[in-house]
């Protein structure tokens, strides 16, 4: 998350600004402090202007590149 934050020149500030959280909620999901629910991804998803992708999948090999969330 951090990376695709960086990636789009956003401040912690203008990604919550744009998910419509706190600045302090961004801060915790990054540091892992924050149980972050679905909706939430979902939110972060639109904010970034990409697709949320939930699943699992046998074929650990064939992921590559993927950026990967723990969701707790």
């Amino acid at each position: 998350m951090i990376a695709r934050r960086q990636a789009l020149d956003l401040t912690q500030q203008e990604l919550a600004a744009r998910v419509g959280t706190s600045h302090s909620v961004i801060s915790r999901i990054e540091s892992g402090q924050h149980p972050t629910s679905v909706t939430t991804l979902r939110r972060l998803a639109d904010a970034f202007g990409t697709h949320l992708v939930v699943g699992f999948d046998d074929r650990p090999e064939e992921i590559g590149d993927a950026e990967l969330v723990a969701v707790s």
